[in-house]
């Protein structure tokens, strides 16, 4: 079956929030945040997951086998980073969970305060039985092509430890790393995009 990539439909949200939801569920973050128990990990992700919104300068790309959403990436381009213009800037939440969170983006935004112009991949995932198809590659590879401008800048990301080798992979270095609250320090990594 043929991959394609493409901006997400306004119809595929739901998707979309879906499959970041199963992508998350299991990892150490999230355990951290909401407990070993599956159901209330599953419950906490879903709350995380289900109001994800991209704005309307948000770069959102979907994969598809066919017309099945497989994978989804999120970012902003050089100069209109999301995270320092609206995430770094909510107060904070009064919900335990989700101010657990929101201490990660401050954190973020600490080291993206460092950082020149630069673009920022927000979020990606694949749907978790298809690791290994190659589907995240062609994602990042999309979002960096759409993210591009006319000037060279930095296209960062966020990482956990165990993925440092896949984006080293795709051409981005370690900057720094990052304190979270829930889980391992996750990596700041960059590449020059154009």
């Amino acid at each position: 079956m043929q991959l394609s990539v493409r901006p997400l439909a306004e119809e595929q949200w739901s998707a979309a929030r879906a499959l970041l939801h199963r992508a998350f569920v299991d990892e150490p973050f999230t355990v951290e945040m909401y407990g070993q128990p599956l159901l209330d990990r599953w419950g906490g992700s879903w709350d995380l997951y289900s109001s994800v919104r991209g704005e309307e300068s948000t770069v959102v790309l979907g994969a598809h086998a066919g017309e099945v959403l497989v994978g989804v990436v999120m970012g902003s381009a050089a100069g209109n980073c999301r995270l320092c213009r609206v995430l770094a800037r909510e107060p904070r939440p009064e919900d335990h969970h989700l101010a657990i969170d929101w201490q990660f983006h401050q954190n973020v935004a600490q080291v993206h305060g460092l950082l020149d112009t630069h673009a920022w991949v927000e979020k990606a995932a694949v749907e978790p039985a298809l690791h290994g198809f190659g589907i995240g590659r062609r994602l990042l590879e999309s979002v960096a092509a759409a993210l591009e401008t006319e000037e060279p800048a930095e296209l960062v990301l966020e990482c956990a430890p165990d993925r440092v080798g896949f984006y080293t992979g795709l051409g981005y270095e370690t900057v720094s790393s990052i304190e979270d609250p829930a889980g391992p320090d996750a990596y700041l990594m960059q590449r020059r995009i154009n």
